[in-house]
């Protein structure tokens, strides 16, 4: 008998066509909004650093379906520095967010894969402590850096500590993970839907911080990716950096001085 992809999983012939048919429904759905990505952006960087000193590192993660961002322990702030005293401590801290009961499955299932793509579903944040560079604990797959400026990073914290939901003594909700674990999963602001996914949450956070991105049609881990590098190359563009000016960034055309 030939194998397929869902012989060892235990379901159930219905279940798996069910699988199947959302799946490809799904793909449909993802390329034909795909197409649109970029028709809401203005893909024009914001708060651009005015110096090299001020350029502050964050980092773009991809996981196939799935993307997150990354920051470093002391780009944490007091915004995000309750995340270390639940998960292991860490150089670095990748913050992730998505559909409650996908994300924290230990086994994919066609209800809980067709309840994540069709319903209007509870949301989790998702935080990983790296204890290396995202390049080297990834292996340099799927790891994009990018530089923002201070504003434009204090911009991006505001918002994924927005992403948070806090009870009234200003403390997170911690759900799966052990306290001494690498990750562990939290209460999440807003609802998770087919048209509101991880990928559009991680463009709206990279967007807050100045990074041109389509906060509308992007819903693909594929179509962030694009968009982050797209975003990296103009930023190469838009400034350059010279000894000539003394320490200063200078606009690629030869204009001084901020946008």
């Amino acid at each position: 008998m030939k194998k397929t992809q869902f012989a060892h999983t235990g379901m159930s012939p219905w279940e798996r066509l069910l699988l199947r048919e959302g799946r490809a429904l799904l793909v449909v759905f993802l390329v034909l909004m795909s197409c649109l990505t970029g028709c809401a952006s203005d893909n024009k960087w914001k708060y651009m650093p005015a110096s090299k000193a001020e350029e502050r590192s964050i980092y773009v993660v991809t996981h196939g379906w799935h993307t997150g961002i990354v920051l470093s322990k002391e780009n944490l702030g007091p915004e995000l520095g309750f995340v270390q005293h639940y998960v292991n401590p860490g150089q670095f801290y990748e913050f992730g967010w998505g559909e409650a009961e996908f994300y924290q499955a230990k086994k994919i299932t066609a209800s809980i894969f067709l309840k994540a793509v069709f319903w209007r579903n509870p949301s989790v944040m998702h935080v990983v402590s790296l204890p290396t560079p995202p390049a080297t604990f990834y292996n340099c797959k799927g790891v994009i850096q990018l530089n923002l400026s201070e504003t434009g990073l204090q911009h991006l914290k505001k918002e994924l500590r927005a992403s948070f939901t806090f009870d009234r003594n200003n403390s997170p909700y911690p759900l799966q993970g052990r306290p001494t674990g690498e990750n562990r999963f939290f209460k999440a602001e807003d609802y998770y839907l087919i048209t509101n996914t991880c990928n559009r949450w991680t463009a709206k956070m990279l967007k807050s911080g100045g990074v041109p991105m389509d906060t509308v049609f992007t819903l693909r881990a594929a179509s962030v990716i694009r968009q982050v590098n797209a975003a990296k190359k103009e930023y190469l563009k838009l400034r350059t950096f010279t000894e000539e000016t003394g320490g200063s960034w200078v606009m690629a055309d030869g204009l001084g001085g901020l946008p």
